[in-house]
């Protein structure tokens, strides 16, 4: 990871800042699926032990406004084809955790490879929450989706889904839609998509992340047939990528909705071989075709772009450093400082130039 001047640590450093939680007497524990509604209904401080969930079920958690939830044990989810999420958590003011023995195992292994619903793991809705030190295994498809949330901060999270290469197809590490005032830090991802993903919403910091084997830092707007495609103010910054097919990607969908993608920043991003492009900002996205047409058409507008400190190489045999593919007037004050991406078998494609760096 040479010259970030960070290390990654995996140990839980629990710190809930402004998140500080109402703490009750009263101290309960869940070690059951048929015990959850009940313990939370009735106690704000509350630790949950190991269980398996039915199949077909979500674990639904919705406690108390400032709740302090604490997993201690594995939580494992039956196999059973449907959309899911496996567990959906909704919570306010609250600090939700978990110690460094517990685990939320999606059984992934028993849907890779085979057709079918596969139903994504969880489903977080934060508002002035922070969600510290869970540890994922195996998700059947997307791992964590945050929707709807202000305020809030996912940290030190492991997201290990290194038994999917291969097999396993959409692991999202985190997708962001419809929230703001979002911090997602101090992370390990292990996938087979986007490490992450922002579809919708502002003032967003990601920081510190590593990621293997994904589809690297995602901003994808358009996707929406109606006014959810807005993205402004967020940046990514200190984080490395080792392999997978992209570092820092941006699209647009040529058959969604029309919207902006304005005032994002990169900041000292390491990459590390992925097999395509290092960075890779493109308006030729097909939702029906689920691929790049290599026409961009003018849906949304990207403004306001700046990456500064953005080094590495890429390794595959068709790779490129950096593809830039625009619809004309679609890709507005590009600013490019210090990004120097070696290796790519194909030249630059650039058909918009950024400020301060010179396509190759």
């Amino acid at each position: 990871m040479g010259g970030l001047g960070f290390i990654f640590n995996i140990v839980f450093l629990f710190s809930v800042g402004s998140y500080a939680p109402f703490v009750n007497a009263d101290s309960c524990t869940i070690s059951s699926y048929d015990q959850v509604d009940t313990v939370l209904a009735s106690c704000a401080t509350v630790t949950v032990g190991s269980f398996t969930v039915p199949g077909g079920k979500s674990l639904i958690m919705q406690p108390k406004d400032g709740a302090y939830v604490t997993f201690t044990g594995e939580i494992r989810f039956e196999h059973y084809n449907w959309d899911g999420p496996l567990i959906q958590i909704w919570a306010t003011n609250a600090v939700i955790k978990g110690d460094d023995n517990h685990l939320f195992h999606g059984l992934g292994e028993s849907y890779w490879g085979f057709d079918g619903s596969k139903p994504v793991l969880m489903y977080l809705r934060g508002t002035h929450t922070g969600f510290y030190g869970f540890k994922i295994k195996n998700c059947p498809q997307r791992c964590v989706a945050l929707d709807s949330s202000k305020n809030s901060v996912i940290g030190n999270f492991i997201i290990d889904n290194s038994d999917g290469v291969g097999s396993a197809r959409n692991t999202d590490g985190f997708d962001v839609a419809k929230s703001s005032g979002i911090t997602i830090k101090d992370s390990v991802v292990n996938n087979q998509d986007d490490c992450v993903a922002i579809n919708s919403g502002s003032d967003i910091l990601v920081d510190n992340l590593q990621c293997t084997g994904s589809h690297g830092f995602d901003i994808s707007s358009g996707l929406s047939k109606g006014s959810d495609n807005f993205v402004s103010n967020v940046t990514f910054q200190n984080s490395v990528f080792i392999g997978g097919m992209v570092g820092l990607s941006m699209l647009s969908h040529t058959d969604g909705g029309t919207g902006e993608v304005s005032n994002i920043n990169y900041n000292n991003i390491h990459i590390e071989g992925p097999s395509d492009y290092g960075i890779f900002f493109h308006q030729d996205f097909s939702s029906a075709a689920q691929g790049n047409t290599g026409v961009p058409v003018g849906t949304v507008v990207f403004s306001d772009i700046t990456l500064n400190n953005i080094y590495g190489y890429v390794d595959g045999k068709y790779s490129s450093g950096v593809c830039l593919r625009c619809a004309s007037g679609y890709c507005k004050n590009f600013n490019f400082y210090n990004v120097d991406i070696t290796g790519g078998k194909n030249k630059d494609e650039c058909n918009v130039q950024p400020n301060g760096y010179t396509c190759k």
